[in-house]
């Protein structure tokens, strides 16, 4: 014989409801959290990978530079057998000429290796670099231009000098001396 008892329950939900109100707050924070983060590391990691050039593009220029020095050394040594010390006062030189004159290594080491290639001497390639500065800024003209000029004359082409000035094209046709070419140039930055 089955017996029935009725039996009336009544199912409180209140915590079911509760715990799933809190659980979708959680996902909700941990959605604006997931948000926030994703959104700082964007410009961080655009900081990042600036920085990562930045600092590829300092390497890159330091082993340029490096490369640059070590050329003007070896041209140095073989065009007018400097030693080590009188290279490493070269690049004082050349440090000192740029902070007074506002000329870059990058400029100041190529017109120097020419100059010295065309005078055979560091001494006078200094010198030379120094009127090349000198021309450059009162004429207007690049330091590569003046001194692809200067190192012509001192191979005994002297037309190019010509250029830089009708005084001294005029000299220059005249039959006038690299040494008598270079004074005028002297006194004519004298008078600007």
């Amino acid at each position: 014989m089955a017996i029935n008892i009725p039996i009336i329950s009544s199912l409180d939900t209140k915590g079911f409801d509760k715990a799933k109100r809190e659980f979708s707050q959680l996902e909700g924070v941990g959605a604006k959290s997931a948000y926030a983060v994703k959104k700082a590391a964007v410009p961080a990691a655009a900081a990042i990978g600036g920085l990562a050039v930045a600092l590829g593009d300092a390497t890159k220029a330091a082993m340029e530079d490096a490369a640059s020095q070590a050329e003007l050394a070896r041209t140095l040594r073989t065009s007018t057998g400097a030693t080590d010390k009188a290279i490493a006062s070269t690049e004082e030189w050349i440090s000192a000429q740029g902070k007074l004159l506002g000329y870059t290594d990058d400029e100041l080491r190529p017109a120097l290796a020419g100059l010295s290639r065309a005078t055979g001497s560091i001494e006078k390639a200094q010198k030379a670099a120094g009127l090349a500065m000198d021309i450059s800024a009162a004429k207007g003209v690049s330091l590569e231009t003046v001194t692809k000029a200067l190192e012509r004359a001192y191979g005994g082409n002297l037309t190019a000098l010509g250029k830089l000035d009708p005084a001294v094209r005029e000299m220059v046709k005249g039959g006038a001396s690299l040494d008598e070419v270079m004074a005028k140039l002297g006194t004519l930055l004298e008078t600007l």
